[in-house]
């Protein structure tokens, strides 16, 4: 019995690939479009949190907690939306601040390690030194902060549609070898 099918998961990976691949050649774009998708996520989220918090205001002490965030949120996203520009700059001081403060975690960590004698408490302490490097080039260019957010997104989505594709190419030789 053949498989069938076998050129949808070739199909998809060239459409993955030539997706991934525009991506990395419009970075500009692509980070407008993401931005917008990130201020539609939250705005849908506040949206929703706020609905949950009305909904269940008999149930929970704490209704109100989720109401001030959802009504957060639901303006934070307008916002984003409205103004791509401001969204844009956020999103990359965000990612900065977050990297950030992940290094720093990361060295402590790393001393902790260290004190409780465990083996190879110096990758902690190297990972988040270089982290800690590439967060202050983010924060103090911001241009540099963009390329990342759009090559940590088209990068693994070429690898996605290239494995699709040799998928579909070992489907192939398996039914051409029956």
């Amino acid at each position: 019995m053949k498989i069938k099918e076998w050129w949808i998961p070739t199909l998809v990976g060239i459409g993955l690939m030539f997706m991934g691949g525009f991506f990395m050649l419009q970075p500009v774009e692509t980070f407008m479009v993401l931005t917008a998708i990130f201020g539609w996520l939250i705005f849908t989220a506040g949206g929703f949190n706020t609905v949950f918090a009305l909904r269940n205001r008999k149930f929970f002490d704490g209704w109100y907690i989720y109401l001030i965030i959802g009504l957060l949120e639901a303006v934070l996203g307008a916002v984003m939306l409205f103004q791509p520009e401001l969204s844009a700059t956020t999103l990359i001081m965000f990612m900065g601040f977050w990297l950030t403060f992940s290094a720093v975690a990361r060295i402590s960590l790393s001393f902790w390690l260290k004190k409780a004698e465990l083996p190879n408490w110096w990758i902690s302490l190297l990972s988040g030194i270089i982290l800690l490097f590439f967060s202050i080039l983010i924060l103090i260019n911001p241009v540099i902060g963009m390329f990342s957010v759009v090559y940590l997104v088209s990068i693994p989505i070429f690898m996605a549609g290239l494995l699709s594709l040799f998928f579909g190419i070992q489907l192939k030789q398996f039914n051409n070898n029956l």
